[in-house]
């Protein structure tokens, strides 16, 4: 029998899980909300939905779910998570799962007393496993993994792009050096830190967001091996062992790795690689990288100080204090909505 499946969030990151998760043949899409109607209309035509919701409370209240996919905006990622966890559904939430340690500790304790499954979509996690695979029980000497664009990115990439891997391979970490800058009041500029791990690995983050393209990397050495990855969200790359390539490791469908996973999870009955309470340790290992390296800001808050929260539909990046979005120039008339909106879920 299929899993009957909700999807919120369907504007163009939730639209790339929601049609992978529609090519797994053990699952469905059976239920839909947005508040943006017309791309509410445009998901259910495509995914041939004809339950469709403007909130999610009104959809895991009236339908019979088995889980859901929470692809908001990232502000709404922790008060509609814990909404669908208290409805009994398990639930795959974008990354960052929220702002904070605190709402993060809030939404996996939501899913240990609700009996759940909360995953986070840390997909590069699932990229690597070839690469955990290879070091098996000792996690690698050194991790070195790096982010790169061209322009400056509003908070978050860190939490998005650049610790799970880290996490992933080495464990809790139990001492951070870093140092970085702001490109302004809202926008991270570099960050370099050095890491050492609780079970003795040494790592380095490396985030710059002034370079002549976008890169993600990560290289990992240790028993005997050297692994180059030339990118963290395909995990392609080489491994070297007495100094000859003895494997190259093909690019994943880590997005199609992360939901296979996440479905696999609730059929057997056993915790996600990135489930809640690991997402708690992760918020904690990018929280302290920010502390240490005095990039830490209240400026990019849910809350825009009117009551509103702002973002864009290209991407549904939530974007304070700006009159258009840097990504395409689309001014905010009509893509914002009331804090109480989100609040309610």
């Amino acid at each position: 029998m299929k899993l009957r499946f909700g999807v919120t969030g369907v504007g163009h990151r939730g639209m790339t899980l929601a049609r992978t998760l529609a090519r797994m043949d053990d699952a469905a899409i059976v239920g839909l909300a947005d508040l943006d109607a017309g791309r509410l209309d445009a998901a259910a035509s495509e995914f041939g939905v004809d339950q469709t919701f403007s909130l999610v409370s009104e959809m895991v209240d009236s339908m019979d779910l088995d889980a859901v996919l929470v692809l908001t905006p990232d502000a709404a990622h922790h008060p509609q998570t814990i909404r669908c966890l208290e409805a009994g559904v398990h639930v795959l939430v974008e990354k960052p799962p929220a702002y904070t340690v605190a709402e993060t500790r809030e939404m996996a304790a939501a899913a240990d007393s609700a009996g759940k499954y909360l995953m986070v979509g840390w997909n590069r996690t699932y990229a690597l496993q070839r690469v955990k695979e290879l070091f098996g029980d000792e996690p690698p000497s050194v991790v070195m993994a790096d982010f790169v664009r061209p322009d400056p990115a509003f908070l978050g990439l860190i939490r998005n792009h650049l610790v799970d891997p880290l996490y992933y391979l080495c464990g809790v970490p139990d001492q951070i050096v870093a140092a970085g800058n702001m490109a302004d009041e809202a926008r991270e500029g570099n960050t370099v830190a050095s890491v050492r791990f609780k079970g003795g690995s040494l790592g380095q983050v490396t985030l710059s967001l002034g370079a002549g393209g976008r890169s993600e990397s990560l290289t990992a050495f240790g028993n005997g091996y050297s692994v180059f990855i030339d990118s963290t969200s395909t995990g392609a790359g080489t491994v070297v062992r007495g100094g000859k390539v003895v494997e190259t490791l093909e690019t994943v469908d880590s997005i199609e790795l992360q939901i296979r996973h996440f479905i696999d999870c609730i059929r057997e009955d056993r915790e996600p690689l990135t489930s809640g309470g690991r997402a708690v340790e992760i918020m904690e290992f990018i929280q302290g990288i920010m502390d240490a390296a005095g990039t830490t800001t209240t400026s990019f808050a849910p809350d825009s100080g009117d009551g509103w929260i702002t973002w864009c539909g290209c991407g549904d990046k939530i974007v304070p204090g700006l009159d258009s979005c840097p990504n395409c120039g689309q001014g905010w008339e009509g893509w914002s909505m009331p804090v109480e909106q989100v609040r309610r879920a």
